[in-house]
């Protein structure tokens, strides 16, 4: 299928530098923070995960109605459902309000959801670490005290990449400079938590949001992400990450961890090997 283009004299929202300052200015407004959750967030984690058309916030209980009604009073956004086809069909997320960018097209959709800190189980006030834009161009860790390097294991972190000439923001970034409001993510350990805490809520309503796979909810993915990006399973990362948790988590991720297993990683001397027998 050929590459739909936007209609002639119109240009996609996402290729303007500064598509994002709109929505800086009403969180501004309301001196609230933008807080990253989701894909977006983690991909400032150092996970090699496809970030889709959703952008996440996180949002204080209180706020959350009168923001979206200041973004609705634009008249950029429309109110949609959440696709839980990019949600790995988690019934939970339908709760989640989500605002689509009406002047997006087919190929470049700009939609961004809102997560009350009572959904998400964390709270906007709370150990936090700045980010250089929206989106992570190449994923990198920017809380490099948890980058997983070691003598085979690459480092992730955002000074090593930015070393190593790696282009880290994309070209088009989401606010100008005459904006320039902070974007930051959750530290990763209060993130684990609340990850942690939303798998429990969900286990103990099976039957309200009719789960058929409990491996499958969308926190124990992003779980397995977290100990597989970041070594999490090695002792010197858990000796790191176990403390910062709530004591109610600790037990449970470190099962976790004891039930990861990694994929060996096969070299090319290993292929050679293997032809010659």
């Amino acid at each position: 299928m050929e590459k739909e283009e936007p209609p002639e004299g119109k240009t996609s929202v996402l290729t303007q530098t500064g598509y994002f300052d709109h929505v800086a200015s009403v969180f501004r407004a309301h001196q609230h923070p933008i807080i990253l959750v989701e894909e977006y967030a983690m991909r400032w984690m150092g996970l090699a995960v496809f970030s889709s058309e959703n952008i996440d916030f996180l949002i204080k209980d209180d706020q959350l109605d009168h923001i979206i009604a200041d973004l609705l009073a634009t008249g950029q956004y429309e109110r949609i459902q959440q696709d839980l086809g990019c949600r790995l069909r988690d019934p939970f997320v339908k709760q989640v309000p989500r605002l689509r960018h009406t002047d997006s097209d087919q190929t470049n959709t700009l939609c961004i959801s809102f997560w009350p800190e009572s959904l998400y189980m964390l709270t906007v006030v709370g150990s936090m670490v700045e980010v250089p834009d929206l989106f992570a161009w190449n994923q990198n860790l920017v809380e490099d005290r948890f980058d997983p390097a070691a003598a085979d294991v690459m480092s992730v972190s955002y000074k090593s990449k930015l070393a190593a000439g790696r282009q880290l923001v994309p070209k088009t970034l989401a606010q100008s400079a005459e904006s320039s409001y902070p974007v930051y993510v959750p530290s990763i350990p209060r993130l684990v938590d609340a990850l942690l805490d939303q798998v429990r809520y969900r286990q103990t309503h099976i039957e309200t949001y009719n789960y058929t796979s409990m491996p499958n909810m969308l926190p124990s993915y992003h779980l397995s992400n977290l100990i597989r990006y970041l070594h999490l399973e090695r002792t010197y990362q858990r000796e790191k990450l176990i403390p910062e948790l709530a004591e109610r988590n600790r037990a449970e991720m470190e099962r976790r961890m004891n039930k990861f297993k990694r994929k060996p990683v096969l070299s090319l001397k290993d292929f050679a090997s293997s032809s010659l027998r």
